[in-house]
C-alpha cells in the first residue's frame, strides 16, 4: 500500500501525526504499509511515534506499531482503567505474515569430520573472489614500483595458489558456509583476506609462497584459548598443502563450535541476569507502592488527629467569644466558624476514599527498594 494511494498526483504528502492516525482509524483500526521507499518509511515511522506519544498523553487510545522490511503495521486499541488493550476492531483472520530471518550456518564438525577436500588439478573456471585474490596479492608490489613496474618480483606459484583457493571456497559453499573477499586498498601492505563465515563468526584466511619456498596457510586471526600465535599449515613435500585442507576446515569448525557456545553461554548469562533485574525491579515496585500507602495512611491519621485538635480549639473559642465585647466576638467566632469548615474539609472519616492511586516511581525513587549495585 502506497501513503499517497494509487491514482494520486502531484507532490508527495507530507506524513504528519494527524494523518497517521486518521489513516488507521478509516482503515477501522488496522493499517498495513508495504513496499514504502526508506525516505517514505522514515516519515511514517517519525509521525508515528508523534502521534503514539500524543495518545499516551490524553484519551483512551494507545497507537501501537510493527516494523517490517519496506513497510510496517499501526493498531489503534483501547485501554480502559484496568490498562486492559482491546483492539478497536476485531483482528483479521489470517494474521499479517511476519518477517523471519533465514538460519545461519552451524558448523558441521561431525558429519564431516576426516573428509578428504577435493582440489581440482586446473582452474578452468575460477570463482570470482580468486580472481579478486589473485588481483590482490601483487597490490603491496603495485603501490611501490607503480613508476616501475618492470622492477617488480613475480616469483609466485599462482596456480597451485589458484587451486587451493579454489577448493576452500568449493568445499565451504558445498558446506553451506559462506565465503567474502575483504582487502584494505588504504593499507598498501595488505594482500587481500579470503574470508570464511560460520554463523556470526569470520575466519580470515591468507595463503601465501614464493618460488622455491613453501606455501603458508594461515588463519590471521588469534585462537580464544591461547594469547598470541596465527594457526599455519605449511607445503611440504611429506604433507603436501592440498591434503590437510580437510583438516583446517575442521579446525575451523571446532574453533567456530568453542565461540558459539561461549557467545550462547553469555547470552543465557545475560538473559538470566535481565530476568533477575526484571524480577528485583518487580519487588522494588511492589514495595514503593506498599510504602506509598503506608505513608497515606500516616497521613490521613494525622490529618484525623489535626481535624480532632482543630474543632476542640474552635470549641473554645467560640466558648470564650461570649464574654467578649460585640467588636471583638464576632471576628472570632468567623475564625472558629472557618476552623470548623476546614476540619470537616480535611477530615479523612468525613471525605472517605479509596485506595491511593500509586504515582509512577522513578530510578531514584525505586534505589532504597533495590539491593546495593543493582
Amino acid at each position: 500500500m502506497s501513503p499517497a494511494g494509487p491514482g494520486r498526483e502531484g507532490p508527495p504528502e507530507v506524513v504528519t501525526a494527524e494523518l497517521v492516525l486518521d489513516r488507521v482509524r478509516e482503515a477501522g483500526g488496522r493499517l498495513s504499509l508495504e513496499a514504502l521507499d526508506e525516505v517514505t518509511l522514515a516519515g511514517w515511522r517519525h509521525a508515528a511515534k508523534v502521534a503514539r506519544l500524543r495518545l499516551l498523553r490524553a484519551g483512551p487510545q494507545r497507537l501501537r506499531t510493527w516494523s517490517s522490511p519496506g513497510g510496517m503495521s499501526l493498531l489503534l486499541v483501547e485501554v480502559d482503567r484496568q490498562g486492559v488493550e482491546s483492539p478497536v476492531m476485531p483482528p483479521p483472520e489470517t494474521p499479517t505474515r511476519q518477517w523471519v530471518a533465514p538460519p545461519r550456518p552451524r558448523p558441521r564438525t561431525r558429519e564431516f569430520l576426516g573428509r578428504v577436500v577435493p582440489v581440482p588439478s586446473t582452474v578452468r573456471r575460477p570463482h570470482p573472489i580468486v580472481e579478486d585474490l589473485t588481483e590482490a596479492l601483487d597490490y603491496p608490489e603495485r603501490m611501490i614500483y607503480q613508476d616501475r613496474p618492470y622492477l617488480m618480483p613475480r616469483r609466485r606459484p599462482m596456480q597451485r595458489m589458484r587451486q587451493i583457493w579454489q577448493a576452500i571456497i568449493t568445499e565451504a559453499e558445498f558446506r553451506g558456509y559462506e565465503t567474502l573477499f575483504q582487502h584494505n586498498r588504504r593499507d598498501h601492505y595488505d594482500r587481500g583476506h579470503l574470508i570464511l563465515r560460520i554463523d556470526r563468526e569470520d575466519f580470515p584466511i591468507q595463503l601465501s609462497g614464493e618460488q622455491g619456498k613453501p606455501l603458508l596457510l594461515t588463519i590471521t586471526q588469534v585462537h580464544p584459548a591461547r594469547r598470541r600465535g596465527y594457526d599455519t599449515w605449511t607445503d611440504t613435500p611429506d604433507t603436501p598443502l592440498r591434503t590437510q585442507l580437510g583438516e583446517v576446515f575442521t579446525h575451523v569448525e571446532r574453533w567456530a563450535d568453542l565461540l558459539i557456545e561461549r557467545r550462547e553461554a553469555d547470552r543465557r548469562r545475560e538473559l538470566q541476569y535481565m530476568r533477575e533485574r526484571e524480577r528485583r525491579e518487580i519487588e522494588a515496585r511492589r514495595q514503593f507502592a506498599e510504602n506509598h500507602r503506608r505513608t497515606t495512611i500516616q497521613a490521613r491519621i494525622g490529618e484525623r488527629q489535626f481535624a480532632n485538635d482543630a474543632r476542640a480549639y474552635a470549641a473554645a473559642l467560640l466558648g470564650v467569644a461570649g464574654d467578649l465585647r460585640p467588636d471583638r466576638a464576632d471576628p472570632v467566632r468567623a475564625w472558629a466558624d472557618w476552623i470548623l469548615r476546614y476540619a470537616d474539609r480535611v477530615d479523612p472519616r468525613l471525605n472517605p476514599e479509596g485506595v491511593p492511586k500509586t504515582p509512577k516511581p522513578g530510578r531514584d525513587d525505586l534505589r532504597p527498594f533495590l539491593p546495593p549495585g543493582h
